[in-house]
């Protein structure tokens, strides 16, 4: 009798523990069915990069069957650039987007990125993110800070605009070129042969209007959208940096998903980083002829000789990648083919 009670018991307690094997199975599956991912972001909603964002939620989610759900925050809702990029490596946000001074700030050697005429255009950063090259630069900011590149593509190519005609480095001597208050952007405008002129980004507009500077530096959809053309007569086609920019995701809970699930969002964010630069390369055509049709003149200058006036820039600030990368980081990046 007693063992017939022991035996009844042990089922019982076996029975109780299958059932609550399957309801937590049955609860993981559920679990497993969506996936949300909080992406916030600095840009206006009609900006390429909230496209390429919103990109990377479709494929996502189509990817998926609908469960995998990247939310995005555009126009600063969750903080500013260095704000957001923070709490992505602190873990209370899952994803944003940051440009490579931003993340270099951090980890200085993605300051290679921003030196003048390290890429030729907006195909090369694309080129470079998925070389070996942009692999290893991508993996030391992830084993230092915690944050994984999951897509990147280009901000732009920045451009000259001005109030006076441009064609070489000596035309800028005495000029008043409004950067932003940065390191290398300072130290490209003085080496280009202006006199670097830093003023808050809302300010530049109405600086270039009353004629505190003399002309500015941006992307050609930069200009555009802050009508920068509206109160210059030049649109100087330097091509003097091709700005990279980055998903950037939290590596915790990157590494904490299934292989499968790593996969899709790898997908949606590489369709995402392709679409930006299209959207870019495009629009630049078509920014060209609209800023000629509004009576501004655009000038293609002396490219070789901005190139040569601005070309001891990566051997100045190797200092910040030699060590971990080598001096000859920058050339190997402007030599991929």
């Amino acid at each position: 009798m007693k063992k017939k009670v022991l035996l009844l018991a042990l089922v019982a307690v076996m029975s109780i523990g299958m059932v609550a094997s399957v309801f937590a199975q049955g609860s993981q599956e559920v679990a497993e069915k969506t996936l949300e991912i909080k992406l916030g972001h600095v840009y206006d909603p009609s900006h390429p990069w909230n496209a390429g964002a919103v990109k990377a939620s479709e494929v996502a989610k189509e990817l998926s069957n609908g469960r995998i759900n990247i939310n995005v925050y555009p126009a600063g809702q969750l903080g500013t650039e260095p704000e957001l990029l923070e709490q992505v490596l602190l873990g209370s946000l899952d994803a944003s987007i940051a440009g490579a001074g931003q993340v270099g700030t951090l980890y200085s050697p993605f300051n290679v990125l921003e030196m003048p005429y390290t890429f030729r255009n907006n195909a090369h950063v694309l080129q470079f993110t998925k070389s070996d090259l942009g692999k290893s630069l991508f993996e030391g900011f992830r084993k230092k800070f915690g944050g994984r590149i999951v897509g990147a593509s280009t901000y732009g190519i920045r451009q000259m605009t001005s109030s006076k005609l441009v064609r070489t480095p000596a035309d800028l001597a005495g000029f008043k070129l409004r950067v932003p208050e940065q390191t290398v952007t300072m130290a490209y405008a003085k080496a280009m042969g202006a006199n670097p002129t830093p003023i808050a980004f809302s300010e530049v507009y109405m600086a270039l209007q009353q004629g505190v500077v003399d002309g500015q530096e941006n992307p050609l959809s930069v200009i555009n959208a802050q009508k920068f053309y509206e109160v210059q007569k030049y649109v100087i086609l330097t091509s003097h940096v091709t700005n990279a920019t980055f998903f950037v995701m939290n590596d915790a809970l990157f590494s904490s998903l299934s292989a499968a699930d790593q996969e899709i969002l790898t997908k949606a964010f590489a369709a995402a980083s392709q679409l930006i630069v299209d959207i870019l390369d495009s629009g630049d055509n078509d920014l060209k002829k609209k800023f000629t049709d509004a009576g501004v003149e655009v000038i293609t200058p002396d490219i070789e000789a901005f190139r040569k006036a601005t070309a001891s820039m990566p051997k100045d600030f190797s200092y910040w990648w030699a060590d971990e990368f080598g001096a000859d980081f920058h050339t190997k990046i402007q030599n991929l083919k």
